[in-house]
């Protein structure tokens, strides 16, 4: 155990889950009782599956569940709504081979006062962000959430809008960003989920929903702008 991992912390960790019922508990097993985190709060996106009996029979997690399918940016808003406290951590639900060293190298940088937000690049984020040295559409970040402003404008987002409408506020107000390498963690993709072709027009759909929120120009200049406010390396 690390010196930082002995004290005590008031972080928040929000998962948002949508038909995660064969991946969710490799993460749940990972940030459950992490010494860093007192509060870890699943919201339940309307699955579909088995996800919900699933997170009802786990101990150690305050779980928030709906009916409808509402999408991540949704669910995140209502995971915020509902933490108790103002550092935040967000991990999303379908990671492999995570553990807890990464998500105390995610945390450190903020609670260290390093930087005011963290991201993270994992294993098979786009070649492009690991050379360049930012994910910026990363779901692994730690943060205030009073970097958010308003909860309820993230309802009037896309379903995917929430990273592209917090780098913007990132962006104005000029936050240190410290990008943490997870080479061992891998985001799985949802041709791996749902099938290939499915899975695929997911992934479209999404792009272009952050496409109609921004536009191409905008995501480059939100990268371009983020990328000079990363914090570099010790």
């Amino acid at each position: 155990m690390t010196e930082i991992e002995d004290k005590k912390f008031n972080i928040s960790c929000i998962i948002a889950a949508y038909n995660e019922e064969s991946r969710i508990n490799r993460v749940l097993d990972v940030v459950i009782g992490h010494k860093l985190l007192d509060e870890v709060i699943v919201v339940n996106d309307g699955s579909t599956d088995k996800t919900e009996s699933l997170l009802q029979a786990k101990s150690g997690l305050k779980l928030i569940s709906y009916p409808k399918n509402r999408g991540k940016t949704h669910a995140i808003m209502v995971g915020l709504k509902e933490a108790r406290n103002n550092l935040v951590l967000l991990i999303d639900a379908d990671l492999a081979n995570l553990n807890q060293s990464n998500i105390t190298a995610l945390i450190e940088p903020v609670i260290n006062n390093q930087a005011d937000v963290t991201l993270s690049t994992r294993a098979n984020s786009l070649f492009i962000f690991k050379w360049l040295g930012l994910d910026y559409v990363s779901g692994e970040r730690a943060f205030n959430k009073e970097i958010i402003g308003d909860f309820n404008k993230l309802d009037e987002l896309p379903r995917y809008g929430f990273e592209s409408f917090m780098n913007e506020a990132i962006i104005q107000k000029k936050l240190r960003i410290k990008v943490v390498n997870w080479p061992n963690v891998i985001h799985t993709i949802k041709a791996a989920k749902i099938g290939f072709w499915a899975g695929w027009i997911s992934e479209f759909k999404m792009l272009f929903q952050i496409i109609s929120l921004m536009s191409l120009t905008g995501m480059v200049s939100q990268f371009w702008n983020m990328l000079k406010l990363k914090v570099p390396d010790a």
